[in-house]
Formats: structure tokens, C-alpha cells, sequence
């Protein structure tokens, strides 16, 4: 007798297998692409290397994600496919034997279902949209599934790979454009959730997207993205870098940044000889710059379109152009220490140069606010360059646009410093120290020293936090003082440290001359382009 996608996805089998002496269950379910089987105990189930579209090779490279294919049989569902191809990169060593066939989605979900449809953590990796991905042990899922949550990541290409333009790509494109492959690719993820996620006992209609670092800014990005509308219910944004900073186009140059097509241009004008590449020619011809900070290499990153991102981010927040999704957003006290941990500027010369180069229209103002009189001066003046231009500016200007539309958002600052430091002494709050004490797992920035109690409570409050706001949209849980919605005239935030507690005003001073700038870098912009 036939059966209903409906009943097939909600229909398992449970096979027995033996591993290292312990029982394990392998769990069957159906999607619609086909069966799948993943690992199971008592606790947790998980569903791993699921392809959510065709693999985007050969033709498909550079190209809109397609559908996935259907496969007969039962697929293995136990191992994290791999991760999409980049170039080395020390927080991921465990994505050193990448694929480009990677689009792979990955899912956690209690074994004993609730009666209800529970709700969804949709995770975007980080990694600068150049490195990282589904597999990242930092965002494994088990820890916050057992407490009664589905929790998904995936991996999006990444680097040239998803985020290259050329003009022969926008020739070839119905839409007239190209770029940002890799936010088509974690839309194509979302749809799959929506699609999907029921056979899992995954409510479609309560997904939160959560990001750190390039998660964190995709989080944003698709809030304005209109390919992404209705696809998520709420979003949880942490260390989002380059949302309210100058934004690179397909086509326009803008703030003196070069088009995404001339830049695209240099690697080769023949599409289909560069299509031709292996993985590993192409990475090394791209000469990805891996130093977001300081570098002067190619960076592959999104882009104006005028289809995925019809305008700058900071643009279509300000003009209320975003879902109005309930948002959590903040920063780490101390996001820029790991950037600047091989700070190559310094001379108080060549750090003028440097600032200067990168704020077209405001460079006197810029070098000024940011200056460093002697050469002793230049890590401290980077790093509140850094902090200010690339995190905080952002957090709190988004704060701002989507509390002015009336809707709530939820600010926190994150001050506490993890026992032991990564890459150097003296990193403090560093960027992305959140992920450890959201999903409970180990960092990955080597040996560290164990944790201590005041941290297994923040851990205990952020994540329930965190899962408090994916289940009804308000992160207010009984563990935790009282999280005040977002208002301006105050600015008022939650900041997890040592102590929890609310507060007023997070990094104001600095921020307020952040404003000033940046409004007059977009007018000097303006003037540019008449």
C-alpha cells in the first residue's frame, strides 16, 4: 500500500547496531529527497551530511543552488559530510579535507518527541565567509537538543566559491547579476528546513536563525534579503561584522571600493576555462585574503546584487526594508584582540596610512579619532578602530532601525574573560567567546583551562536564554535578571560577565562619534557618485 509523504516522514525504524561496546541505535526516517538513518540514544538523535541541493560542480559552479537529488534506498545519515573547499585557517584545522560537493545539512533532535512541534535553531556558521561550516565541534547540537530543541547547521560555499562575481557570470544570470552564491546556498538550506524539518519533530512555522562572526552578519543580511522573507521567525545575532560600514557592489564602484566584477575580472575572462579549475587551482589563484582586518588580498564577501541584497544592509535597515522578526544582537567586549593578535602595522606613520585607505570621504576625521601619536599607541588605537567600525558600530546601529519599527529587540553586551585565552595572553572577551557557553561544547583554539563555576552559571543562563527566545520570540527565563527590550534613549542592553545584570549606554561614547562618521562618509559617498 502507498504511502503519504506525510506518513512516510513521520513513520521510523529503529535498527541495532554494536560500536565500541556500547548499544547504539540507528533511527530511519523519510525526507522528501528519500530515507536517511542516523545515530540515536536515549537522549539525542542526529542526522548528519544530508545533501540539501546538487552538488555545485562542473556547470553548477557559480550558479544558484539547485534542488537536491532523490535516492533510492536508505542513505547513512552518521558523519558530517565535508566542508566546503577553504584555505587554511587555524580555528577550523577540522576542515582540512574539504569537498566541493559540500552542501550538506546537519540535524539534532531529542529522541523522545514532544506531542508538539518543537522549535528550530537554525545555525549559520562563521568564518568570514571564507572558512568554517556545518561540522564546526563549537556549534554541535547535542547539548541544546536534549533540552528540547531541533537544532540544524549546514555548510555554504564560501570564498571564490560563493561569493565571486564576474561580468561574464551577470551576462550569463537571467537576473542580470552574480555573487553571493552563498547566501542563495543558506536560503536554499532554509527552504529545505521549511520543507523538511516536520519528519524530524521540528515545528517549519518557529525557526530562529542564529549566527556568530559571518553567521552573525548573514543573520542580518537575510533579515533585509528578500529571497529569504518568511522563511525564519526571529533571529539571534553575535559578533556581525561589516553591516553599517561601506558595502561593495556588483557593478557601482562606492566609498572607493572597486565593483565585485572588476575585481572578479582579474582572475581570468574566459568562464568556462575558470569553471574548468580544480578546487585547489582555483583556491590558490583566488589568493583568498584570510586577514580581514589588515589585508590587502582578494576578499570574496556579499555584495550589492539588486537581488539577494537590493541595497548596503545599513540602507534597507534604516529605511525599515527587513523582517519584522523579533532580533537578539550584541558584541563581545573585546571582538578586535583576535584579529590583531599578528598585528602586522607598527609605526604611528603607517597606521595613519592605513585608516586613512579605508575611510573614503572622512580620512582626516577618521585618522584623528583614531589616532596614535607615538608607535606604542597603534595596538590600542586598532583596537578601537576595529571594535568600534566592524562590531559594535553595527550591533548597535541595527539595534536602533529595528526597535524604530517597533520591534522587539534584545541587546547584550559580553564581558566575561574564559579561563586560559586563545592565540595570545590578554585577548580578553574575545570575538566569539559566546559560542562556547550557548551550545556547551569545547573551544577550538587549542588547550584551555578548565571552567569555573561563575561560567557554568553563564552558561546555564545564556542558553536558556537563548532556547527561551527560539520557543516565544522574549529570552526573559527565570535564571536571568531581567532583559529589558531595546530602547535608544538609553540604550539599554543585558551585559553576561562575571555578574548579569542590565545597564545603559554600551560603548556610547565611542559610538557616538561612530555615527557622526559614518553619516558623513555615506554623504561624501553621495556627492562621489553624482
Amino acid at each position: 500500500m502507498s504511502m503519504t509523504y506525510a506518513t512516510r516522514a513521520v513513520l521510523a525504524t529503529a535498527l541495532l547496531c554494536i560500536t565500541a561496546g556500547r548499544t547504539t541505535a540507528q533511527q530511519s526516517i523519510h525526507i522528501r529527497s528519500g530515507s536517511i538513518v542516523g545515530a540515536t540514544d536515549d537522549e539525542v538523535t542526529a542526522y548528519k551530511g544530508i545533501p540539501f541541493a546538487a552538488p555545485p560542480v562542473g556547470k553548477l559552479r557559480w550558479r544558484p543552488p539547485q534542488p537536491a537529488p532523490e535516492w533510492e534506498g536508505v542513505r547513512d545519515a552518521t558523519t558530517f559530510g565535508p566542508p566546503c573547499p577553504q584555505p587554511p585557517f587555524p580555528p577550523s584545522r577540522w576542515a582540512s579535507k574539504w569537498s566541493e560537493d559540500c552542501l550538506t545539512i546537519n540535524v539534532w533532535t531529542p529522541t523522545k518527541r514532544s506531542e508538539h512541534p518543537m522549535p528550530v535553531l537554525f545555525v549559520i556558521p562563521g568564518g568570514g565567509f571564507f572558512a568554517g561550516g556545518g561540522a564546526d565541534p563549537r556549534t554541535d547540537g547535542r547539548e541544546l537538543a536534549k533540552r528540547g530543541v531541533v537544532v540544524v547547521t549546514f555548510n555554504y560555499r564560501l570564498g571564490v566559491f560563493g561569493f565571486f562575481s564576474h561580468p561574464m557570470l551577470s551576462k550569463e544570470s537571467p537576473s542580470h547579476t552574480s555573487g553571493n552564491y552563498g547566501l542563495m546556498d543558506q536560503i536554499a538550506a532554509l527552504k529545505w528546513v521549511r520543507d523538511n524539518i516536520v519528519a524530524f519533530g521540528g515545528d517549519a512555522r518557529n525557526v530562529t536563525m542564529q549566527g556568530s562572526s559571518a553567521g552573525g552578519s548573514s543573520v542580518l543580511y537575510l533579515m533585509v534579503s528578500p529571497p529569504a522573507q518568511g522563511l525564519f521567525s526571529r533571529g539571534i545575532s553575535t559578533s556581525a561584522a561589516l553591516v553599517y560600514s561601506p558595502f561593495a557592489c556588483v557593478r557601482e564602484r562606492r566609498y572607493g571600493l572597486e565593483s565585485a566584477e572588476a575585481q572578479g575580472a582579474r582572475l581570468g575572462d574566459d568562464i568556462a576555462e575558470l569553471r574548468a579549475l580544480s578546487a585547489d587551482e582555483l583556491l590558490a589563484r583566488s589568493k583568498t585574503d584570510t586577514d580581514l582586518m589588515y589585508g590587502d588580498g582578494e576578499r570574496y564577501w556579499p555584495v550589492v546584487d539588486g537581488v539577494v541584497l537590493p541595497d548596503e544592509p545599513s540602507t534597507l535597515f534604516d529605511a525599515g526594508r527587513f523582517a519584522r522578526t523579533p532580533l537578539i544582537i550584541g558584541t563581545m567586549r573585546d571582538e578586535a584582540t583576535v584579529f590583531a593578535s599578528t598585528l602586522p602595522i607598527k609605526t604611528s606613520a603607517a597606521w595613519r596610512e592605513h585608516v586613512m585607505k579605508r575611510s573614503p570621504g572622512v580620512e582626516s576625521l577618521v585618522a584623528a579619532t583614531y589616532a596614535a601619536p607615538a608607535d606604542s599607541d597603534v595596538y590600542a588605537a586598532a583596537m578601537r578602530w576595529v571594535n568600534d567600525w566592524w562590531f559594535h558600530g553595527s550591533a548597535r546601529s541595527v539595534a536602533r532601525a529595528v526597535s524604530a519599527r517597533g520591534v522587539p529587540v534584545f541587546l547584550f553586551g559580553f564581558s566575561r574573560v574564559p579561563p586560559g585565552q586563545p592565540l595570545r595572553a590578554g585577548a580578553g572577551a574575545f570575538h566569539s567567546a559566546e559560542m562556547e557557553y550557548i551550545f556547551g561544547n569545547a573551544s577550538p583554539w587549542g588547550k584551555r583551562a578548565p571552567l569555573e563555576e561563575v561560567d557554568h552559571a553563564l552558561a546555564r543562563a545564556m542558553s536558556g536564554a537563548w532556547l527561551q527566545f527560539a520557543r516565544t520570540g522574549n529570552p526573559n527565563a527565570t535564571d536571568l535578571p531581567s532583559w529589558p527590550r531595546y530602547d535608544r534613549s538609553s540604550d539599554q542592553h543585558l551585559d553576561f560577565g562575571s555578574e548579569i545584570r542590565a545597564g545603559s549606554g554600551l560603548h556610547a561614547a565611542s559610538l557616538d562619534v561612530f555615527d557622526r562618521t559614518l553619516a558623513e562618509m555615506r554623504a561624501a559617498d553621495r556627492r562621489a557618485r553624482k
